[in-house]
């Protein structure tokens, strides 16, 4: 099979991530490198062996490159991404795809009149748990689902970024929560704050999904310990997820389970999962259009946390 030609703009903690596991995958053929810094892409391209650019337009000139990977700061997102999509090469950017929703209707926009591929790093998409969470939904195994309660919260982030702890973390949960429920949100309420940073560090955030359903979202940069799980309560059951171990129970009225779930990367199942995309000309989930829709819910909780209002979304 024709392995698909790649390359990574941004090789900081998650891009050299991102370096790593191309450069593993049988399926892909790791072209280049791309970081501003240079000393920085030459550490990482020479640690892995690929050729480093410190410019972007020089890189996206290389002819085999068909799909690229960004994982910059946010801010560049938009700039970078459409940079990308006129040189003609297939997308996949970090989640927030975006700073904001113009720019992510924009960009969607453009892959769709280039007719290329954009697809948004959801990662938590392909965990492992996260799929058999929504097996489990889809034949009924929890009843009627009520409430969907997530929690992703850890000490200072290593890294400052330029986004607050709602688009950065919490955009995660707000993604899972409607792939597994299926549903729209609604209305919104939050209550955030910061302590250290310039924007926000802990956020509370209600959501109403259209059919009923509410969910709750506890993020933040102040506990000591990184913890990251979902809860699904239900008329007959609730389902426990942890994101980072991958186990997961089913417990109702009489009894509790543990499914067993063969634990595996979840930016593994990713990257390949959109290096198949680009290879068998598939429409990649989660979309520039599942980007728009998180990104709308986050703005709409910022809102909330700012006026201290109920918000519809």
């Amino acid at each position: 099979m024709k392995r698909v030609g790649a390359g990574v703009v941004g090789t900081g903690f998650w891009g050299e991530n991102q370096v790593r596991v191309l450069r593993q995958s049988p399926k892909c053929n790791l072209i280049g490198i791309c970081d501003s810094n240079r000393e920085r892409a030459r550490q990482v391209g020479s640690k892995y062996s690929v050729p480093w650019y410190t410019n972007v337009r020089e890189f996206l000139r290389i002819p085999e490159m068909e799909a690229v990977t960004v994982a910059t700061p946010t801010h560049t997102h938009f700039q970078v991404g459409m940079q990308i999509l006129e040189a003609g090469k297939n997308l996949l950017v970090e989640k927030p795809m975006t700073g904001n929703q113009e720019q992510a209707r924009k960009l969607d926009a453009a892959a769709s009149k280039k007719g290329l591929k954009l697809m948004v790093g959801f990662i938590e998409r392909f965990n492992p748990g996260v799929r058999f969470v929504k097996e489990l939904l889809d034949r009924k195994a929890a009843g009627e689902v009520i409430i969907a309660t997530g929690r992703r919260v850890a000490r200072w982030p290593v890294r400052i970024g330029d986004v607050g702890v709602i688009k950065d973390t919490a955009i995660h949960d707000i993604d899972i929560m409607r792939f597994l429920l299926q549903d729209k949100v609604s209305v919104v309420y939050a209550q955030t704050g910061s302590l250290k940073h310039s924007f926000e560090d802990y956020a509370e955030i209600m959501l109403r999904f259209s059919r009923g359903v509410t969910g709750f979202l506890d993020a933040n940069w102040l506990t000591p310990r990184k913890v990251r799980t979902l809860i699904i309560t239900g008329s007959e059951a609730t389902i426990n997820l942890d994101y980072i171990t991958q186990e997961l129970t089913v417990e109702n009225s009489k009894t509790m389970t543990k499914p067993h779930i063969r634990w595996d990367e979840p930016l593994r199942l990713e990257l390949e999962y959109f290096i198949k995309a680009v290879s068998n000309d598939l429409d990649p989930i989660p979309s520039g259009k599942d980007a728009i829709e998180a990104i709308r819910v986050c703005e709409t909780a910022l809102k909330s946390g700012k006026t201290k209002a109920v918000c519809q979304n």
